[in-house]
């Protein structure tokens, strides 16, 4: 199946333990899963991650885990 051309990248973010200071911790480029052509906001269905066109940079925070 072809897919959409679009793409985003998806920056995740955590707080180490002690401190107050958010620090990337993974860069993920993002592929829309759509078929071109597509309605609505693309999607990549793996990382759970919807966006508007034009490459966006998206934030994601997860907690740090012990």
């Amino acid at each position: 199946m072809e897919r959409c051309s679009e793409t985003a990248v998806l920056i995740v973010t955590l707080t180490p333990a002690g401190t107050a200071t958010n620090v990337a911790r993974r860069r993920i480029e993002l592929d829309c899963d759509l078929a071109p052509g597509h309605a609505g906001p693309h999607r990549n269905a793996k990382h759970r991650v919807e966006w508007e066109s034009g490459r966006p940079l998206i934030l994601r925070h997860e907690d740090e885990v012990p």
